[in-house]
């Protein structure tokens, strides 16, 4: 058996195994609704049968596309003839298949039944394969691997959209544990008229004041609604991520959809952590400086270090790390010498980085006491080498997060290696191949920055309150999408481009690199709408479970909501 039967037996079998797997969940929906054949209502066992008939037909429509292609040679012709009438309007199709499995998955109770993860699966695979036909433009494939990866993106992209919006609501109580206290901490700075608190005191706030700033701007409106902050919470905690990507990847050779198709990406690859906004607008502002004249470069790179360095105090030295690295792979060296001057501008935007926030405090004490500013800096090195060294040891490190637990299943290392692993693979493939050759200097550069970036992330994440998830690893899957970025303008842009080059396995991981970040959201969606007693019922018999979690009926929201007034009130008359 040639290489090329053992790859189609190996995607066979592969297929094979996750349509039964996909059966199975089928049939755990289907089996407990009645009495037919030993568990089975009448319209499930019907609806079972259909369904087994189309994954049986499917694996015949698999089997001859790998091994008896010929004999699709007319249907093939009949969908492409049919694609290429379509014209524009395939758009229109591809808009409406993009929010189908969204309106199934999010806004019915189907989401609540269908809650398994290969059911789930299985419809991004037909939507995207449906997707791929429409989007191909070759007269002669019916699926360009072009047009796969880009159905792939889109619908993952709009997965993530969807969840993260999905809690731009106007519920009026808590839709996850810190949702009601965070709206308080946000309200504080913009809002504090809203509260009848003296206005000599003080208001504690248990978050910095950067990402107050940022998510308190809705309360500069009058009457702000718990919707608008809702939605303006979504809204920054998707669209800044797509800006970076489009400043990142935005070179000479720019062409507007494929830095659109990028920055999309980046928002899918970042949301894995999820990162914190404020983050990702300092790596903005330190992209923005990338190779940009030096007069303008460092202030947005000091802007950047002052802003990370108010949010959050494990940031201040990222914007720093971040802008030598970029600057020392600005060009294609192909193993030439770093210059003098890429040196002494990288060199400059990293003191850039730390000049608000840490050299001029350092310098406006020694003027003032007439001390050596020198003796001054090190004294504040060595003041906040023993600051860090207090923190981490305050609280104790729980290293079981590093690995699978309850709560974090795939643990940090886990969790983590499933996110950069394919991007990972896809680098070193670039150097391999000679398509980025970067300098033995350049290479320094990019791991003397990522390593302790990682070091750092995973000893966060093993304090309490972290470990649930890779947002503490966000300075190092910022950097990592820098890497790519300098990979891609640096002949990863080239390579991309030639498909028909690629081998199977790099194509896979291609697909992996994007559809990956999206599996936890399209796996996450739930409807968050109020559902009927009955409704109700039929769902806990379907999903074979005792409690279903949905918003409670509008009467009784009504009722809470009339209580609580009524007590505040009363409380009111008594001062």
């Amino acid at each position: 058996m040639d290489k090329k039967n053992i790859q189609t037996s190996i995607i066979f079998l592969s297929l094979l195994f996750f349509l039964a797997v996909v059966l199975q969940n089928f049939y755990n929906v289907a089996y407990g609704t009645g009495s037919l054949m030993g568990g089975f209502s009448l319209k499930w066992g019907i609806f079972l049968a259909f369904f087994s008939l189309l994954i049986i037909g499917l694996l015949l429509l698999i089997y001859l596309i790998l091994w008896k292609t010929e004999k699709l040679k007319s249907l093939k012709k009949a969908i492409i003839s049919l694609r290429v009438q379509l014209g524009y309007s395939s758009w229109i199709l591809t808009f409406i298949l993009l929010l189908i499995p969204i309106w199934f998955f999010q806004y019915t109770l189907w989401g609540l039944v269908f809650a398994g993860i290969y059911f789930r699966l299985f419809v991004w695979f037909i939507v995207a394969i449906t997707l791929a036909i429409l989007l191909s433009k070759n007269e002669e494939k019916l699926i360009s691997f072009s047009a796969l990866l880009l159905s792939v993106l889109l619908s993952g992209t709009f997965f993530s959209l969807a969840s993260i919006f999905s809690n731009a609501t106007s519920y009026p109580f808590n839709l996850y544990w810190s949702d009601g206290n965070r709206l308080w901490d946000y309200s504080i700075m913009f809002g504090r008229e809203l509260y009848n608190i003296p206005e000599d005191q003080y208001i504690p706030v248990l978050i910095s004041p950067g990402r107050q700033f940022l998510w308190g701007l809705p309360f500069l409106l009058p009457n702000t609604s718990i919707f608008v902050n809702r939605f303006w919470s979504a809204f920054v905690l998707s669209i800044p991520y797509m800006i970076l990507g489009w400043v990142t990847f935005k070179s000479r050779k720019k062409k507007i959809w494929e830095l659109l198709l990028l920055a999309l990406w980046t928002f899918l690859f970042l949301n894995q952590g999820p990162i914190y906004t404020p983050l990702v607008l300092s790596a903005i502002l330190v992209t923005l400086a990338w190779e940009r004249p030096l007069w303008l470069a460092l202030p947005l790179v000091a802007f950047a270090g002052y802003y990370a360095e108010l949010t959050r105090y494990t940031w201040e030295f990222a914007p720093t790390i971040w802008a030598g690295m970029l600057s020392l792979n600005g060009s294609k060296l192909k193993g030439e010498r770093l210059t003098l001057r890429d040196w002494a501008r990288a060199i400059a935007l990293a003191i850039a980085g730390i000049s608000i926030w840490y050299l001029y405090p350092i310098i406006q004490r020694a003027w003032q006491s007439r001390t050596n500013p020198v003796t001054g800096l090190g004294n504040a090195v060595a003041g906040t080498v023993t600051s860090v060294q207090s923190e981490v040891s305050v609280q104790p490190l729980l290293w079981s997060r590093l690995f699978p637990n309850d709560t974090y299943p795939e643990g940090i290392l886990g969790g983590l290696l499933i996110a950069i692993l394919p991007l990972i693979i896809i680098l070193f493939y670039l150097i391999k191949k000679k398509y980025w050759q970067p300098s033995l200097w350049q290479k320094l550069a990019i791991v003397g920055s990522l390593f302790p970036f990682l070091v750092v992330g995973l000893i966060i994440s093993t304090k309490i309150g972290g470990g649930n998830n890779l947002h503490n690893l966000d300075m190092f899957l910022i950097a990592l999408l820098f890497v790519a970025a300098i990979a891609w303008r640096n002949g990863g842009r080239e390579w991309v481009s030639q498909p028909e080059k690629h081998p199977l396995w790099i194509k896979a991981t291609l697909i992996l690199l994007i559809a990956i970040p999206a599996i936890p959201s399209l796996s996450g969606m739930r409807p968050k709408i109020s559902l009927s007693q009955a409704e109700i019922e039929q769902v806990k018999i379907l999903a074979d479970t005792d409690t279903v979690e949905t918003l409670p009926p509008t009467e009784e929201i009504n009722d809470a909501i009339w209580y609580i007034r009524h007590a505040i009130n009363d409380w009111g008359d008594e001062g």
